[in-house]
């Protein structure tokens, strides 16, 4: 009796896979995420410190001067005395864009301390400041208030941690102020009111503010 010849397995023909990934230089794929994810330029802390001052108020166009410290009195009228008001940190001297209800597009600027010792900031309009003087080491403001308030004085200490940081911040404010006030009166004063007036809403130079160089020497 034949015995039947044990059956061989059957051959399977190997086909290609399309699973199988191609081989890739890394070099190049690396070089071509690093260019489609690439983080954005540096910023300067100027324009740092310009995004974190229009969450506070949008408004704000760009950064006059800056002081790193600035401490901030209220003057005390029955004990003639000034007191401190708690607020106390970088000072900004902000151009502002006009006021969306004026058609005039007067000039705004306004001063801000970024307080470092509580929440509350401190923003002078300074279209609503009647007087600006300095007086020592204080930049005196004399602001109006509602008409429940009444009007408000407030003396800004301003570290001199260069040599000019208090005269540039003091002359500024004061620069800042008197655009202002001309910018409230344009009708009589017609389109240009000197050098401030020009500089407020964009970012300036002192040479844009003073049309000369500040004496380092002179004194504050």
């Amino acid at each position: 009796m034949s015995r039947a010849a044990p059956r061989r397995g059957a051959r399977h023909s190997r086909q290609p896979s399309n699973r199988i990934p191609a081989a890739s230089d890394y070099e190049s794929d690396a070089a071509a995420i690093q260019a489609h994810y690439a983080p954005p330029p540096p910023r300067t802390n100027t324009e740092l410190n310009l995004s974190v001052l229009q969450r506070y108020l949008p408004s704000i166009q760009s950064i006059l001067s800056i002081a790193a410290n600035a401490v901030v009195y209220t003057f005390d009228s029955s004990s003639g005395s000034w007191d401190k008001s708690g607020i106390e940190g970088t000072l900004f001297v902000c151009a502002q864009s006009p006021s969306p209800e004026d058609e005039n597009h007067r000039p705004r600027a306004c001063v801000f301390v970024l307080n470092r010792r509580a929440l509350d900031n401190l923003v002078v309009d300074l279209a609503r400041v009647t007087h600006v003087e300095v007086m020592d080491e204080l930049v005196i403001l004399r602001v109006e208030g509602s008409w429940q308030e009444g009007e408000k004085v407030l003396g800004v200490w301003i570290h001199n941690d260069k040599d000019e940081t208090r005269e540039i911040n003091a002359a500024v404010i004061q620069e800042s102020w008197k655009a202002v006030g001309s910018g409230r009166n344009a009708e009589q004063q017609g389109p240009e009111a000197g050098p401030a007036m020009q500089a407020i809403g964009r970012r300036l130079s002192l040479s844009d503010l003073f049309g000369k160089q500040i004496d380092p020497n002179a004194a504050s």
